[in-house]
């Protein structure tokens, strides 16, 4: 009887066990279920939305307008204009050949050149390649009509430099230009800062204030079906607008630039006009130079390749790169270091024959038959260099030397431009390196005392220099832009009696008759105008020639300096332009009746 109630208990508890596991089975398999409409419809539903809009929506990035570039007077020496570009999207184009075959003969373009930009800037199956740039309106206007016909095919607008003021002005080595964007300049910069295809500041202030001119992408969402093609713009999606680069004024001023470039044409040669009070350069003129129209929308290769193949270098910035013997200029600071060490004082003088024998040499005076007698101010007035030969031999290398130094000859100014030249400044131990230390004698210094030899400037060096001496000791650091972060004023400790002589000396080189840059107008002006000639030997041909100064003027002082090259002496060549420059400036004589008519 237990047995037939245990069977029967079996019997009939068996079914209902088989159906709870139904059940339950049933139940998890819809908890799945529920699970994963919940997973993929509401937690993952951003990420799968976007996944679906953008199989209807393409994404454009719109580049920035970069900041324009103006002078003091806010005259725009660079800003933008637009041109059209062609991208594609490889993926999104059905039969690539055939497409790209029509594009060519739209564009009017080499197949083979579109095809090489496609495999050059294909970063993505889903992001765009530029194919063509500088299309014009007709050409794309085919593209247009025939948009049925190519999908994936998209055209952008894309700014590019252009400049208002070529006529008159080009500044071309201070404002620079644009390059495009290399794979390595790539790779080294934040992610989405640029792209393939971007350009960025290659030279000039272009590429030192590449960070504030470039401004900030834009990006615009475009409605495309299921081919690719363009609809329309969404409507529920607002464009990220594009963020300009920030403008730059400089401390420029164009006119008197444009007066500059134009004394220096048909030379090889530069200008630098500093405010002696601020630093701020008024004038950077390098010669020969190039029109920026050249690069307007990036580097043209073949004429960069044509620029740099030129003998003149017209691609070089000579005001801040080009190295010269600064000539009799460099007397100055032989005459500052005599004084400063009590070597001799003003009075102190020779006799100038024409030459000066030293040991077993003899070294020449630029006038042959010589000055007679003369002192530290007819020395420097009239630039004799026997005076200065036996001046020097008071002193040593490493004493000159340091003097140079003080004064930033040998090192860096720190202009806001990307590349500047050292320059060289020659000390004991410099010369022991180079020659060996019994390799050299105390002759090398009496070529030094005058500006030869193992010394080598920049105009903008000399700039410097003779800013410091206009302000009496108060060096500022050289600077393009009007609210640069640059602000460095450092005091020179030279005595006040040594500035008022070198003021002395060098006031009457531009105003007494004897003097190398003697110029009767300036001389009869209000302007008080100070300055210095040099003649520097060049192995390679005809000296270059040197002249550098300040004038004071209407409450302010600019300092100016000039080098042309093969130019023959300072007083004949470089000492005019110089007049000219501050006769315009400050309407003096000639230049005052012609700005009034």
């Amino acid at each position: 009887m237990l047995i037939e109630k245990a069977v029967l208990r079996t019997e009939i508890y068996v079914p209902v066990r088989r159906r709870d596991v139904s059940f339950a089975v049933i139940l998890l398999l819809f908890a799945l279920l529920l699970g994963r409409f919940y997973y993929l419809q509401i937690y993952r539903h951003d990420q799968y939305k976007l996944v679906a809009d953008a199989n209807r929506v393409r994404m454009v990035t719109n580049p920035a307008p970069r900041g324009h570039i103006l002078d003091r007077n806010d005259k725009i020496l660079a800003a933008n204009q637009s041109i059209y570009a062609v991208s594609v999207i490889k993926d999104e184009l059905i039969d690539e050949d055939v497409q790209m075959s029509m594009m060519a003969r739209y564009l009017d373009r080499d197949q083979e050149d579109l095809q090489q930009n496609l495999k050059k800037y294909h970063q993505g199956r889903f992001l765009p390649a530029l194919i063509a740039r500088n299309v014009t309106l007709d050409k794309l206007s085919l593209i247009e009509e025939h948009r049925n016909e190519l999908p994936g095919v998209f055209s952008t607008k894309f700014p590019v430099r252009f400049y208002p003021s070529m006529t008159d002005i080009r500044a071309s080595h201070v404002l620079g230009y644009l390059r495009e964007i290399t794979t390595e300049e790539l790779n080294a910069t934040e992610e989405g800062d640029y792209a393939l295809g971007d350009y960025s500041g290659f030279q000039g202030l272009e590429k030192y204030y590449e960070y504030l001119l470039r401004g900030v992408k834009g990006v615009e969402f475009r409605q495309v079906d299921a081919l690719g093609r363009e609809v329309g713009t969404l409507i529920d999606r607002k464009p990220i607008l594009s963020k300009p680069g920030e403008s730059l004024r400089l401390t420029l001023d164009a006119g008197l630039q444009s007066k500059a470039e134009s004394l220096l044409d048909g030379n090889r040669g530069a200008v630098v006009i500093m405010n002696a009070e601020t630093g701020g350069i008024l004038v950077m003129a390098s010669k020969p130079d190039f029109p920026l129209s050249d690069f307007s929308a990036g580097m043209n290769l073949d004429k960069w390749r044509s620029y740099s193949a030129d003998v003149d270098r017209p691609l070089f910035n000579r005001a801040v790169l080009g190295l010269y013997p600064p000539g009799s200029s460099m007397k100055l600071i032989t005459a500052i270091a005599a004084l400063e060490r009590g070597l001799v004082d003003e009075k102190w003088s020779i006799q100038c024959t024409g030459s000066y024998e030293f040991g077993d040499r003899t070294f020449g005076c630029w006038r042959q038959n010589g000055h007679g007698r003369v002192n530290l101010s007819r020395a420097i007035v009239e630039s004799c260099n026997v005076y200065f030969y036996q001046l020097v031999e008071r002193m040593n290398i490493d004493t000159w030397a340091a003097y140079a130094k003080l004064f930033g000859f040998g090192m860096l100014t720190g202009v806001d431009l990307p590349d500047e030249s050292n320059g060289l400044v020659a000390d004991r131990a410099y010369m022991n390196k180079k020659y060996g230390r019994w390799g050299w004698a105390k002759g090398s210094l009496l070529h030094l005392s005058i500006g030869q030899g193992d010394i080598l400037v920049t105009p903008l060096q000399m700039a410097q220099f003779i800013g410091i001496v206009a302000m009496k000791g108060e060096k500022h650091r050289p600077r393009l832009v009007e609210k640069s972060t640059i602000d460095e004023t450092v005091r020179i400790p030279i005595k006040s009696s040594t500035w008022r002589a070198i003021h002395r000396m060098t006031f009457d080189v531009v105003n007494k008759s004897s003097g190398t840059a003697f110029d009767k107008e300036l001389a009869a002006s209000d302007v008080r105008v100070y300055g210095k000639t040099g003649t520097a030997e060049n192995p390679h041909g005809d000296p270059h020639a040197w002249f550098v100064g300040f004038a004071e003027g209407e409450g302010e002082t600019f300092v100016i300096s000039i080098i042309i090259e093969n130019g023959g002496t300072g007083g004949s060549t470089a000492a005019p332009i110089a007049a000219k420059l501050i006769k315009s400036y400050f309407r003096v004589g000639s230049a005052n009746l012609a700005a009034q008519s």
